[in-house]
């Protein structure tokens, strides 16, 4: 048996758990949905920050937010913030590289599906299938939903803990909060001033030109930061004290 299957297993009994957040989850994804459907004409036009911000939100952290409260990072042991049923996972006789890839797989089952309906709504409501043809799309949908994942593969290693004052104090979680946002805003002002445009209208234009060289690229960032996040999630469990 594959460990990914293994992991499958595992990542399941967590899942069935988290109807409720799948709920959640949807009701986050019509919300920007609709946002995206209604303004796409005139972000195409005129081309502004908030489109590609809300874009950008959906494929890397828009859903983590909607685990159930019990599977969410939390103080497990003094200053440590992890996941605690990770960190009960741990104790058991099961081999550390399956429970690091069961995390990714939950990580994926919180983003992948809404991904995808959001892509095909798109598809179907909005100004997009002006542009595109179906094969054009499909390629458009390949090349998102990767980015999805090289984003998200970065995710699952805070399940893994974390005791800096930036994530366990509350001071410190809304400080890198805003900074973060910050940044972002900051990078897409940046694109947009510099290029005249934002990331998604690019990536349409480069999907147009380009659909298997995007690709291409994609698959391989993908599969490469996919393969770091594991190594780094395995040697940051040999090193964090969880006494």
């Amino acid at each position: 048996m594959s460990e990914w299957l293994q992991a499958y297993r595992i990542a399941k009994l967590e899942l069935q758990k988290s109807v409720l957040g799948f709920l959640q989850g949807l009701f986050l994804t019509t919300f920007v949905t609709i946002f995206l459907i209604t303004s796409l004409s005139s972000y195409l036009d005129n081309g502004y920050v908030g489109f590609d911000f809300f874009f950008l939100l959906l494929f890397s952290v828009g859903l983590i937010w909607a685990k159930p409260k019990e599977f969410q990072l939390q103080k497990v042991n003094g200053d440590l913030l992890a996941s605690p049923i990770f960190m009960m996972q741990l104790a058991l006789p099961i081999k550390r590289s399956i429970l690091i890839k069961s995390r990714f797989i939950i990580q994926f089952v919180y983003s992948f599906p809404f991904q995808l309906l959001f892509l095909i709504a798109f598809y179907i409501f909005s100004p997009i299938n002006d542009t595109f043809s179906i094969s054009g799309y499909l390629a458009f949908m390949v090349f998102w939903l990767l980015i999805g994942m090289f984003f998200g593969c970065a995710l699952p290693s805070a399940d893994a803990g974390d005791s800096s004052k930036l994530t366990t104090t509350t001071i410190g979680s809304i400080f890198s909060s805003i900074l973060l946002l910050i940044i972002s805003i900051a990078v897409l002002i940046a694109v947009h001033a510099s290029t005249g445009e934002g990331p998604v209208y690019w990536s349409i234009k480069t999907i147009e030109r380009w659909p298997l060289l995007a690709i291409g690229i994609a698959i391989l960032l993908t599969l490469t930061t996919m393969a770091y996040w594991l190594s780094y999630m395995q040697k940051r469990l040999a090193k964090q004290d969880y006494l």
